[in-house]
């Protein structure tokens, strides 16, 4: 018999700024923050195929850059640390884009969790972003044939 493996856990966090209205580019002048990524809309869902569709909004999205065994906290304190002292420029955002906290969370065994403090989720709330959170459990086991 073998010892069980150790969990796997990850967690991710980022900020997404999607508009019909407001380019990417806009969305970065405004803020003086450069973008992880970002399209236009219009642009080519897979710009290596000219007949691929087209994006129906343009996307600016940052990361927080943390590894990903980090923890859903430290991913919003950075990410609250990165646009605190921008609050005016979320704000003029706030009418022609959605503002997304975007977390995500995984685990081998499909447990986890954490606790946001209320003082975090206050300056979250400031910041006027929706909170997006994604949960992916964990794997089906497969079969092995050798058994």
């Amino acid at each position: 018999m073998q010892p069980a493996a150790l969990a796997t856990r990850w967690s991710a966090g980022s900020i997404r700024i999607t508009s019909r209205t407001v380019a990417a580019g806009e969305v970065s002048r405004r803020l003086g923050i450069t973008p992880g990524q970002q399209f236009e809309r219009d642009s080519l869902m897979s710009p290596l195929n000219p007949t691929s569709a087209r994006r129906d909004t343009s996307v600016w999205l940052r990361r927080s850059g943390l590894p990903d065994d980090t923890g859903l906290v430290d991913d919003v304190r950075a990410l609250v640390a990165l646009f605190d002292g921008r609050r005016e420029g979320l704000a003029s955002l706030l009418d022609d884009c959605d503002l997304e906290l975007r977390l995500g969370f995984g685990s081998e065994d499909g447990q986890g969790g954490c606790v946001l403090p209320a003082p975090l989720l206050s300056e979250l709330g400031a910041l006027g972003l929706d909170v997006v959170l994604d949960l992916y459990p964990p794997e089906p086991a497969t079969a092995d044939a050798s058994a």
